[in-house]
């Protein structure tokens, strides 16, 4: 993300932090309230030990010069523990519900900043490195609930505590307690003017932690390519400077908050010279007891405990403010509490919309049962930041249950089409239509309703074939526990995929965990598992896919098996196909062994359409089609009788290969 973005992400919010979100909040009430009541508690109590801990002082006295009997040195004891006990029991309950109600609030912010980048156009997602995303999801997240829990817990255990002990020497000796909180206020003016100075370090120390953790993950992802190439140095001299350049902001950050803190506590027990400077002259003079003044001294000590904290206090939620003013354009809407069961608020351990079974993809289009149609007009597509047009002006109609191949050279423009048929990116001019519809309007869910896509680069998650493919929905009736495909959605994508071998070899079936990025399959296989996800999903979903986008999905495996899925998926969703089953297919590749397979052929080159027709008329014709496909007839040998045979006597039997598996 670049300079002038940064500085636009940490914009001043119209409103404090703090109001902003009030609906995180609202989610916590029940435990909020509880909380506070128990703050409210403790806080009237708070005074109760000092003064009855005077008054048995008081009355040990009177019970030395024979004035009181012994039992009432024991009923002040008692009273003073009873004391003790009532202030700190509301204590542990206000912990309690405070500390956890803040905890609900960080995994809220967490889920709603993921579920806010994952609804980011394309573009900003193109800008942003991963790294920084991480950085704020986590570090920020908890940052800001530093300040939330300050704000939220310190109000009862330093604000109200201060107020209540404050009151309750203005009632024993109103002077003598005005001289000894005469420091206070120069305490709370520091801490505000030093304000700047807080949030401008953490502001640095948050950005150097985003620049490390983007170089991390950067270095992780590709290290085999820098074990390979024996970079490995560099790696660690680059992430090690990173790590300089961040302790140098942390440690900046945290000598200033070190450094103010021992100046707060100097300045809050500064009045301590008051007190027993004139509270010694007023028990001399009778004016003050014994006992009285060790009360007086005891609430004083126990503010002095806590009352340098009110200043940290404003510079933690100051440092929360800068924490937030890195969220705010991550986060999106927080769900409402409305849909959520009675006294959910008050659940310590539930985040709101996670156990209903919020779905977070916003509401999806009706699913339609007939293929879709698809329309480019006059389209034009320019990536972020990229020079020329990887689409110029195309302008393609694409009947309802066709498959169309596009190709054309490297460059030419073919992942471009897929992204742009599913309004992955905004064009910069035309539009394209989904059953006559802008997509662009349906982006989201809406496309994800009615097409299955399998990108160029098929990614892969940590976790089992099975996770893999469904995407955490449920699969129904299509495996067993042992992994074994049978009849159903999942079974039915794995044929498709040409999969079913493979799973059969694997060691626990389905259940076999692939490994970060799917490193523990062969290249092939993991994108086979692309292909059965983009046929699966859609279908597990409510759907039925009415467009298929496969964007190069062939670069990892053998002639064969392309044909033969290629094949199967005609036959799934082609003419043969039940008109329900029927869905339009955009097969985008550089491998041209399955084409003779399409029922329609368009060839790109620089971003506009030079040649459409079917294959046998593009061979025929002699042009850019015909050299690259006689090219790669040439290369990998003469497939094309095969090929036509498929395509006028029907597709094979479906079989299973293993030619990549490890």
């Amino acid at each position: 993300m670049t300079g002038a973005e940064t500085r636009g992400d940490l914009r001043e919010p119209r409103d404090h932090y703090l109001w902003e979100l009030r609906p995180y909040f609202r989610q916590v009430a029940g435990q909020l309230v509880l909380g506070s009541l128990c703050g409210i508690m403790m806080n009237t109590a708070v005074v109760l030990p000092a003064i009855l801990l005077g008054r048995a002082i008081d009355a040990v006295h009177a019970f030395a010069r024979g004035e009181a009997g012994p039992d009432a040195v024991t009923a002040a004891a008692v009273a003073y523990l009873l004391a003790t006990l009532a202030t700190e029991a509301p204590r542990v309950g206000k912990r309690w519900w405070l500390m956890t109600a803040n905890a609900r609030i960080r995994a809220s912010l967490r889920a709603d900043c993921l579920r806010g980048v994952l609804r980011w156009p394309m573009e900003r997602l193109h800008r942003t490195p991963v790294g920084d995303l991480m950085s704020r999801i986590i570090g920020d997240v908890e940052v800001l609930g530093v300040g939330v829990r300050e704000f939220t817990i310190e109000t009862w255990d330093t604000v109200l505590f201060s107020v209540s002990l404050v009151v309750a020497m203005l009632v024993y000796d109103a002077p003598l307690a005005a001289l000894a909180l005469l420091p206070v206020p120069v305490a709370l003016l520091l801490s505000h003017a030093s304000g700047r100075w807080v949030q401008r370090r953490t502001t640095a120390a948050r950005e150097a932690n985003a620049s490390l953790t983007a170089a991390v993950q950067e270095q992780l992802a590709g290290v085999r390519v820098l074990r390979l190439f024996g970079r490995t140095a560099t790696a660690v001299e680059r992430v090690a400077a990173l790590s300089a350049s961040f302790a140098a902001a942390n440690l900046a950050a945290v000598r200033l908050k070190g450094g103010l803190q021992p100046v707060y506590t100097a300045l809050v027990t500064g009045g301590v010279v008051f007190v027993v400077w004139l509270g010694g002259i007023r028990v001399v003079e009778g004016a003050l007891s014994l006992g009285s003044f060790v009360a007086f001294l005891e609430l004083y000590l126990r503010f002095v405990n806590r009352g340098f904290r009110i200043p940290q206090l404003v510079n933690s939620v100051q440092t929360g403010g800068v924490a937030y003013g890195r969220l705010r354009t991550l986060l999106a809407p927080p769900l409402p509490v409305a849909g959520e069961p009675p006294l959910a608020s008050f659940r310590p351990s539930r985040v709101t919309g996670l156990e209903s079974g919020a779905r977070y993809n916003g509401a999806a289009a009706p699913p339609s049962a007939a293929p879709a149609a698809l329309a480019f007009q006059a389209v034009r597509f320019r990536y972020p930041g990229a020079a020329g047009l990887a689409l110029d002006g195309v302008t393609l109609d694409v009947a309802p249950g066709a498959l169309v191949g596009v190709t054309g050279p490297v460059g030419a423009g073919k992942s471009a089409l897929a992204r742009a048929a599913l309004a992955l990116y905004h064009l910069e001019a035309g539009r394209v239509l989904l059953d006559g519809c802008d997509v662009t309007s349906l982006a989201g869910a809406g496309v994800a309703a009615r097409a299955g896509y399998l990108p160029q680069d098929g990614y892969l998650f940590s976790g089992t074939v099975r996770e893999n493919v469904l995407l955490g929905e449920s699969p129904g009736p299509s495996a067993d526990r042992g992994g074994t495909p049978e009849d159903g959605t999942l079974g039915r994508a794995l044929a498709l995929a040409s999969l079913e071998d493979d799973v059969r070899a694997f060691p626990d079936g389905l259940d076999t965990q692939i490994g970060e990025l799917g490193v523990r399959v062969s290249g092939g296989q993991r994108q086979r598992i692309s292909l059965a996800r983009a046929v699966a999903v859609p279908e597990v979903t409510g759907a039925q896919p009415g467009l298929l986008v496969l964007d190069d999905p062939f670069s990892a495996v053998d002639v064969d098996t392309e044909v033969r899925i290629v094949g199967a998926l005609r036959e799934a969703f082609g003419p043969a196909a039940p008109h329900e089953h029927r869905a339009t297919i955009l097969l985008c590749s550089h491998r041209l062994a399955s084409f003779p397979l399409a029922d329609r052929v368009v060839v790109l080159d620089h971003g506009r359409v030079a040649e459409d027709g079917t294959h046998e008329a593009l061979v025929r014709a002699g042009g850019l089609y015909a050299r690259i496909y006689a090219a790669q007839r040439r290369a990998e040998g003469d497939v094309g009788a095969p090929l036509e045979a498929e395509r006028q006597g029907g597709v094979p039997a479906m079989a299973g290969t293993a030619g990549d598996i490890r």
